[in-house]
């Protein structure tokens, strides 16, 4: 990084390079290409030596960024530690050339280090947006001089992102797939029919339960659900998202709670052990969240990230270009458990057009496609972007890139094997290795995905990859997927959206051991698939009742039971009587699946109300199920 010093009569300005140049400016605007643009400046007045003005650590949005959302807030991180004695004495100064001064709210975020300005009212569309924020002094031996630079407004911001708009409206099949559970008859009869098959029977319960959030691909509101499994591929929880179009990211956050994300409403839920939302997330300055990825770091802040579709003149950077192209980029947003955004990084200050392999003369161009966000074992942020065919590494305080591996402008050498590509899900490990789903091809050059372990060594800047993982035959990921090692040292893989050519294998999910034998597979019906797939340990205390329902065939009563989430159940007690008063144990069934279920034949006349109770491990009632009458003409059912 190099330190450019511009010196005039009165004014010393310090410009910190970043070693990337940042892309083209609105179409339209008279400033000159971005390539020219240095991406941060920070001013420092002649007057304040320079030994004693210690700029910002970070600041957003920077100097010249270009399609800036019209909500924007403006974020300043110092370093020191804050109180709101501090924070009086900072003075915001922000004014748009088209909208005019903006007055708004000052804030000290929960970090008490990250102070934000939020305006009142958002810029106009296009507009230069001036930021001048006043000095202060932390202590005696600390100082900050006043901070002054410019930014400039998208013209064309469109809301929502790829993720969040290509479903929805989407067509509503005629027919329910094929169910998973015909035989069930507490639960419903839409959730998609699967294939478990266990060749190795050595499963480490230990390891956890299986999350799993199938949707169909193009038709997305029938058989859309969130579910839980067991080892043995049996049902643990189901939850219905058709109202969501479809959920994605099903998985449990590092504090115990689960997440996933809502497709309709662009919006993350948690929920905890008793299944309740209890938090939801959404982007903030303006932003709509995508669906790719939602972390929850130990510091209690959030991770999520944002596809930003702009309008650009692409013809101003390639022959050819559309002047009306549709390109979209990225941001990443870190928010305080507030739901401040304190940290806002920018594709489009970062990259070229031309680090992507997406088609730069096409109308609508898909440009990063950045897929997942995880914390590094030093706590930086590593991405991962399909479009770039890259694994950027970020420094979470400064938004500095710190090395970008894969992709054009790779950093690294491979030295032992081929660069992944169209990758997906990109994780350190304790051992500081990176594991990656690479997905290798596309539709239109299909090729064997494979789940790699790489040894990255940052110093030297080389890559060995140390383990991977082909199915065979071969599994193509055509989009979408994940790897996750698990404690035991297995690994399970999620295919993602397998293609369906006959070439290769239609697998949804595998778990391999070390030595890549294969422990489990797990195949939806096609064409049903789930963005990623999980292993996690897992207790659920629904705080619903047991579910009872019955079904009549001649003289063969049936009654069906289950708890739905609830995993600490070991048996069911099943009561019977001519009254809702007078009910008594019938017998007591170990629970072996999902739903127990008992049959009594020419039961006595009268004896048609019934109830059951779930049981722990140790004998303790847990919960009863409402009662229900199997004969509503002759027995009055109970409300």
């Amino acid at each position: 990084m190099k330190a450019t010093r511009i010196l005039s009569a009165s004014l010393v300005i310090v410009f910190a390079l970043s070693s990337c140049a940042p892309l083209v400016p609105q179409p339209a605007s008279p400033q000159p290409l971005a390539s020219q643009i240095p991406p941060t400046q920070t001013p420092i007045p002649a007057e304040v030596p320079l030994s004693q003005s210690p700029a910002p650590q970070y600041y957003s949005p920077l100097q010249n960024a270009q399609y800036v959302s019209k909500d924007t807030t403006i974020i300043v991180r110092y370093g020191p530690t804050l109180t709101n004695q501090d924070l009086g004495q900072l003075k915001f100064n922000v004014s748009g050339i088209s909208s005019g001064p903006h007055t708004g709210q000052t804030i000290l975020a929960d970090d008490h280090k990250t102070v934000i300005f939020r305006p009142a009212s958002p810029f106009a569309p296009g507009e230069q947006v001036a930021v001048n924020v006043s000095a202060f002094y932390v202590d005696p031996e600390t100082s900050y001089p006043p901070l002054s630079y410019t930014f400039t407004v998208a013209i064309n911001q469109q809301s929502g992102s790829p993720g969040s708009s290509e479903l929805s409206s989407p067509p509503v099949p005629g027919h329910a797939p094929r169910s998973a559970f015909p035989n069930f008859l507490t639960v419903p009869q839409d959730i998609p029919h699967y294939t478990f098959t266990a060749p190795q029977t050595s499963l480490d319960a230990t390891e956890g339960y299986i999350f799993v959030a199938p949707f169909y691909w193009t038709e997305s509101t029938i058989g859309s659900y969130l579910l839980i499994l067991n080892d043995q591929g049996q049902l643990v929880y189901y939850q219905s998202a058709a109202g969501a179009l479809d959920a994605w990211d099903f998985k449990e956050q590092p504090n115990g709670l689960l997440s996933y994300y809502d497709q309709k409403n662009s919006t993350i839920y948690l929920m905890n052990s008793h299944y309740q939302v209890v938090d939801i997330y959404q982007a903030g300055d303006g932003y709509a969240a995508d669906l790719h990825d939602f972390q929850l770091l130990p510091n209690g802040d959030a991770l999520l990230m944002v596809y930003d579709a702009e309008t650009v003149d692409m013809s101003r950077v390639v022959p050819g270009g559309k002047n009306n192209a549709t390109v979209t980029g990225l941001v990443i947003q870190e928010l305080d458990p507030s739901k401040n955004v304190i940290f806002e990084w920018r594709s489009w200050d970062h990259f070229s057009f031309f680090d992507s392999t997406a088609t730069l003369t096409d109308q609508n161009i898909d440009l990063i496609h950045g897929n997942s966000l995880a914390l590094s074992n030093d706590g930086n942020l590593l991405l991962s972007s399909r479009n770039l065919n890259e694994i950027t590494k970020i420094n979470l305080q400064t938004g500095d890139i710190i090395w970008r591996l894969g992709g054009k402008e790779s950093m690294f050498t491979f030295v032992n094997s081929q660069p992944f590509a169209y990758q997906h899900d990109a994780r350190q490990l304790p051992n500081g290795d990176i594991t990656v789903f690479d997905n290798h091809g596309t539709t239109q050059t299909p090729a064997p995905s494979q789940s790699v372990e790489y040894k990255v060594d940052e110093t030297n800047k080389t890559v060995a990859e140390v383990w991977d993982f082909t199915h065979s035959p071969p599994v193509f990921g055509s989009y979408m997927g994940n790897t996750q090692r698990l404690p035991d040292g297995n690994t399970f893989i999620s295919w993602g959206s397998p293609s369906q050519a006959t070439q290769f294998a239609y697998v949804s999910m595998t778990e391999v051991a070390p030595d890549n034998q294969i422990l489990f597979e797990l195949s939806l019906d096609q064409p049903y698939v789930s963005y990623r797939a999980f292993r996690f340990p897992w207790q659920g205390s629904p705080n619903t009742l047991p579910a009872l329902a019955y079904k009549i065939e001649g003289n063969t009563l049936t009654l069906g039971y289950s708890w739905n989430g609830a995993t600490e159940v070991a048996s069911y007690k099943v009561f019977g009587g001519n009254s809702p008063q007078s009910l008594s144990l019938i017998e007591e069934n170990p629970k072996t699946d999902f739903e127990t279920q008992s049959q009594f034949t020419n039961l006595p006349q009268g004896e048609c109300y019934f109830q059951v109770a779930a049981m722990d491990n140790q004998g303790n009632e847990m919960a009863r199920s409402k009662i229900i009458s199997t004969d509503n003409a002759n027995c009055p059912p109970v409300s």
